[in-house]
């Protein structure tokens, strides 16, 4: 039997590690400013610093929210967006602002959680390059009209809701998903492709199309 070469096993054990790891952009956010919350008495808002620049995951940090959670501005690259019951908003250079939190502690572990969403959103990025113009504008003016016009319109009741309108205005809000609508994935799906091509993949899933 032969010596085990220690080294070795060391170094394919690295390489296999290496490549599990996730690609991240962001590996630390540093509050900067912490002030009474405007909102709920007794609570702060905070601003916060990330340690890279963020201006090009913005736009998918955008899509991989419901649009009735979000107010982009296209112009601006500002992105602010209402999750875990507060108002974040997005910077360029990597300035974050948050509202309606508890304490300090709280803060941190909500700043874990923002540099979930922009590591996950660089991952998009990395996989899918940049959103062109057209689909981030699209995604910006989507209302629950064009959603509904890519609905089948025969109010089946089988994604839970009464109506299609009910339905794609639900959706617009992140309170469902697409794919409930059994539909679009039979004898509609000819819908759903046009949707596609107006919003882009990444809309597409984030409205829950499995």
């Amino acid at each position: 039997m032969g010596e085990v070469d220690i080294f070795k096993i060391m170094k394919e054990a690295e390489k296999r590690k290496k490549v599990k790891e996730k690609p991240i952009l962001v590996k630390k956010v540093e509050i900067k400013e912490i002030l009474p919350c405007f909102t709920t008495p007794g609570y702060i808002r905070f601003t916060a610093q990330a340690d890279r620049e963020i201006a090009d995951v913005i736009p998918i940090i955008f899509l991989m929210f419901p649009p009735g959670k979000t107010n982009y501005s296209v112009k601006e690259n500002t992105l602010t967006l209402r999750a875990f019951n507060r108002m974040i908003t997005f910077f360029p250079n990597g300035k974050i602002a948050v509202t309606n939190t508890r304490d300090k502690q709280e803060a941190e572990e909500i700043l874990q959680k923002i540099i979930d969403i922009i590591n996950k959103a660089y991952r998009s990025y990395l996989k899918y390059g940049k959103p062109s113009k057209e689909t981030i504008e699209a995604a910006a003016k989507l209302s629950w009209m064009d959603i509904y016009n890519s609905l089948p319109k025969t109010n089946c009741g089988e994604c839970g809701y009464q109506t299609c309108s009910a339905f794609a205005v639900s959706l617009l809000q992140g309170e469902t998903k697409l794919s409930k609508c059994k539909p679009l994935k039979g004898e509609y799906f000819k819908n759903l492709e046009r949707l596609k091509q107006k919003i882009g993949e990444i809309m597409l899933n984030t409205l829950g199309w499995e």
